[in-house]
């Protein structure tokens, strides 16, 4: 029988769809003020994959938005929950919203992705939300699964989730020397 023990933290990050710019800038003191300091955003990437946001705008970009702090994968239905929140207060009489933030982390070994919508290969996580394992890391790359979206799966995308990975493997670091060097100190 293995053992029961709480998951290590993992690297928090949004992946957000827009087509207008200033509506990308308006919310992101509103996800900072949520899930503290962004400590880098990706370049702007066009979104040709598909055309399911055509709602949202003609001509979609995507950054990727990688948080500084570690979160508790738990957490991940909470922050979808919130992220869609958000989402519908960029709408307006015309349209639902008029951007996608879709949160994620990086664990490691693969991207996780939250969403609405049930399928075979996504699993109920809570509070209406289930999660994907949307690409993975092996042999040295990020591999995509069957199911994987085409846009995860592109070389475009490829830089952006290298450096969350990178990203993610310093964060552990840092926060290995420190639990060392706060096990070294004398209790005061």
């Amino acid at each position: 029988m293995g053992t029961i023990k709480k998951p290590n933290p993992v690297k928090f990050f949004i992946a957000v769809l827009f087509e207008n710019i200033s509506v990308l800038e308006s919310i992101i003191p509103q996800l900072e003020k949520e899930f503290g300091p962004i400590q880098w955003k990706s370049p702007i990437i066009d979104f040709t994959h598909t055309n399911y946001y055509q709602k949202i705008g003609e001509k979609l970009k995507r950054i990727f938005l990688v948080f500084q702090k570690l979160i508790d994968p738990e957490d991940l239905a909470s922050h979808k929950v919130l992220t869609n929140q958000l989402e519908s207060q960029t709408g307006d009489t015309h349209v639902a919203r008029r951007i996608n933030l879709d949160p994620g982390y990086f664990d490691g070994g693969k991207i996780i992705l939250a969403t609405t919508k049930n399928f075979s290969h996504r699993v109920y996580i809570g509070k209406g939300i289930y999660a994907e394992a949307t690409i993975r890391w092996e042999k040295g790359d990020f591999r995509p699964f069957e199911y994987t979206y085409p846009d995860y799966a592109s070389k475009e995308y490829r830089p952006s989730l290298i450096q969350i990975r990178k990203l993610y493997r310093e964060d552990l670091s840092r926060a290995s020397i420190n639990e060392s060097v706060q096990r070294s100190l004398p209790n005061i």
